[in-house]
């Protein structure tokens, strides 16, 4: 019985570097994303410090309540750099419109 080779592979046309690493077109990958024109805002209604809990749970649609409480629960094993990141985004977040 004779063994036939196989056949020698086809090169890739397009260079790897040119191809995104998901292997998704631009437009699919745009279609990902979601289609809100909400930004992140401290917030002025639902504020007890700076407002940076209340912007984050009126940005990912929670409450207010259950983030703040997710934040207090958090500092003590992350040894403060919750609190340094609340710092930084209070500097960072730019304060809700009025109204």
């Amino acid at each position: 019985m004779s063994s036939v080779p196989d056949p020698a592979p086809v090169p890739d046309p397009s260079p790897v570097r040119d191809r995104p690493r998901d292997g998704l077109l631009h437009d699919q990958r745009r279609a990902r994303r979601p289609d809100t024109a909400a930004s992140l805002r401290r917030s002025r209604d639902e504020r007890l410090l700076a407002g940076v809990c209340g912007g984050i749970a009126s940005y990912v649609d929670a409450s207010p309540t259950l983030v703040r409480v997710i934040f207090a629960v958090s500092l003590l094993p992350s040894i403060g750099v919750t609190g340094l990141a609340y710092l930084v985004l209070w500097w960072l977040l730019p304060d809700a419109a009025a109204g």
